[in-house]
C-alpha cells in the first residue's frame, strides 16, 4: 500500500526555526526571572504541552498561568523577529515537489497559531503545495496545559476519507510518534528540530532522518512494496 498523505509539523521541521524558538523561551524566562538556557538544554527539556517545558526550566506552572498574557507575549515578540531569518529547510521545496509527482496530498499538522502558521509558509512560497494547514486558532492556557494536535489530525482523516496505513506524520518533537503510534500511522523524526536525537531514538519512531532527502528512500520503498 503506497503513501497517499503526507503530514508535516512545520516549526524545527519544514521551516529551520529552532534558534528563534530558543531566543523566545529565553524572552520568556527573563520576564519571569528565571535563567536563560542553552539550545541544548532547550533541546533537552522542550515538550508539549508547554507548561511541562517551562516547569523543567525553573517556571512553575502556577506562576507562568497566572501570567500567560504578560510571558507569552514577551515570546512572540522576539520570536516573531527572530523567525524572520529562519529558512526553509534545505531541500524542503524539492521533496514537497516529488511527493506531489507522486500524488501525494501534503498537510501541514501544527501547534503553531493558524494566522501565523498561514504567513509564514506564503512568505515562503510553500503555501499552495499544502490542501491542509491545520494550526491552532488561538492561544489560549489551553495550549499550554494539553495538545489538540490528535484530534485536530483525526477530524480531517474522518472528514475526507484518509487511512492512516496510507499515511506518514513528520516532525521534530515526541508528538508525531506518540500520534502515529495511536493511530497506525508511519512516523519519521527529524534530527535538526526542537528535539535531540537521543529523545527521539528513545520514542516509538519508525525513522529518524538527519536530512529531508532521506525521505526519498522511505517512500520509493513503499512504491515498489505495493508493486
Amino acid at each position: 500500500m503506497t503513501y497517499k498523505l503526507a503530514i508535516f509539523d512545520w516549526n524545527g521541521t519544514l521551516i529551520d526555526d529552532s534558534f528563534a524558538h530558543l531566543a523566545g523561551s529565553n524572552a520568556t524566562f527573563r520576564a519571569a526571572g528565571v535563567p536563560e538556557i542553552t539550545l541544548e538544554r532547550y533541546r533537552d527539556t522542550m515538550d508539549f504541552p508547554l507548561v511541562h517545558f517551562y516547569a523543567r526550566n525553573g517556571l512553575d506552572t502556577d506562576t507562568f498561568l497566572q501570567k500567560t498574557d504578560e510571558l507569552n507575549a514577551a515570546f512572540m515578540d522576539v520570536y516573531h523577529e527572530e523567525q524572520k531569518k529562519a529558512p526553509l529547510r534545505r531541500h524542503a521545496m524539492e521533496v514537497l515537489d516529488a511527493l506531489l509527482d507522486k500524488n501525494v496530498t501534503l498537510m501541514i499538522l501544527s501547534n503553531h497559531i493558524q494566522e501565523h502558521l498561514e504567513y509564514q509558509l506564503a512568505e515562503r512560497h510553500v503555501h499552495a503545495k499544502f490542501k491542509h494547514i491545520c494550526g491552532n486558532q488561538n492561544f489560549t492556557s489551553r495550549e499550554l496545559t494539553r495538545t489538540n494536535k490528535m484530534g485536530r489530525l483525526q477530524q480531517v482523516m474522518e472528514e475526507f476519507g484518509y487511512q492512516a496505513e496510507e499515511a506518514f506524520i513528520i516532525g521534530d518533537s515526541l508528538e508525531e510518534p506518540d500520534i502515529a503510534h495511536h493511530l497506525g500511522m508511519t512516523s519519521i523524526s527529524v534530527t535538526w528540530g526542537c528535539f535531540s536525537r537521543t529523545r527521539l531514538s528513545a520514542s516509538p519512531t519508525h525513522f529518524i532522518i538527519d536530512d529531508l532527502t532521506e525521505l526519498h528512500d522511505i517512500v520509493d520503498k513503499r512504491i515498489v512494496a505495493a508493486e
